[in-house]
């Protein structure tokens, strides 16, 4: 048996052992094998790794929601399409024995958040494992803050291949980007994620009040958004019929396994946040202590 069809066979062992779709592995390890050469290329420190793989990782391989691309932050490198294919044309032909083949003909890259000051890039690349087909979506990103400074963290692998180790966002600097977004989009966000994301974060996760504080402050001031009441968090937002469906929605596309609704997801991000926020508002350290076993403040 060869290489590829070995690892089919023991994603499928795998996928009837822990009860997950076996799609959804060949697409996980395609993006794993992917971040795998990006640890081996010598472009690993012009990227960092954050978004839904971030927490897919940081989750250890059992994030409660599926994500199916990779998000990265470009630093280091110009934003220049020229620049990221050379840099992506490098990743991809990385030579490793892993089963897996990305068809480097068919690597595409395209501008995407134009709007914003430094717009990203999209890259296309499809991967091959015998017949089966792969297509892996990595969004490079410009311009964000990190709060603390990135990590180096150790991707977790599905099977007994080496761990691919990359640069990584920190988990305040997550929260803060996602609690702009909800500040900036207003009553008509549809970043559900963001709020769910949030949700599991503070209740897996301490957090030093004073590192969260700060990461929220450099990323408001970096993304020129003022620090304001929340309009996600009122009442109108929170018993809107539409988010409520769209919330519904979301949970099932997404397969997200805390039968939680819109209400108390809400409800407990208030109680993570809005004491931080309040704190910045009437410009004061916040030195308590988030611990997740009881969900508050100590």
């Amino acid at each position: 048996m060869n290489k590829a069809a070995s690892v089919k066979a023991r994603l499928r062992n795998l996928a009837e052992k822990q009860g997950r779709s076996y799609q959804d592995l060949l697409q996980i390890y395609a993006l794993e094998r992917a971040i795998y050469r990006l640890s081996l290329s010598p472009h690993k420190d012009q990227f960092t790794l954050k978004g839904g793989i971030f927490l897919y990782a940081l989750f250890e391989g059992r994030f409660p929601r599926s994500t199916t691309d990779i998000d990265l932050l470009g630093q280091r490198i110009s934003n220049e399409k020229e620049s990221l294919e050379k840099a992506f044309y490098d990743i991809f032909s990385v030579d490793t024995d892993d089963g897996i083949r990305f068809d480097l003909g068919s690597m595409n890259l395209r501008t995407i958040a134009d709007a914003k000051k430094y717009p990203g890039t999209r890259v296309t690349i499809t991967a091959y494992m015998e017949r089966t087909r792969l297509s892996v979506t990595v969004d490079v990103g410009f311009g964000d803050c990190i709060t603390p400074e990135r990590v180096q963290m150790e991707f977790p692998v599905l099977l007994n291949d080496p761990e691919p180790v990359v640069f990584a966002y920190s988990k305040e600097s997550v929260i803060a980007e996602k609690l702009e977004a909800m500040a900036s989009l207003g009553f008509l966000t549809s970043r559900y994620k963001d709020f769910y994301d949030i949700f599991l974060l503070s209740r897996f996760f301490p957090f030093n009040g004073t590192t969260l504080q700060a990461a929220i402050r450099e990323t408001f001031r970096n993304r020129g958004t003022h620090i304001r009441d929340i309009v996600a968090f009122e009442n109108q937002f929170i018993s809107d019929s539409l988010h409520k469906r769209r919330w519904t929605a979301f949970a099932k596309k997404k397969n997200t396994t805390f039968d939680a609704s819109l209400e108390e997801v809400i409800g407990q991000i208030k109680n993570f946040l809005i004491p931080v926020l309040e704190a910045l508002q009437r410009d004061e350290i916040f030195a308590s202590q988030w611990e997740p076993d009881d969900l508050s403040w100590k």
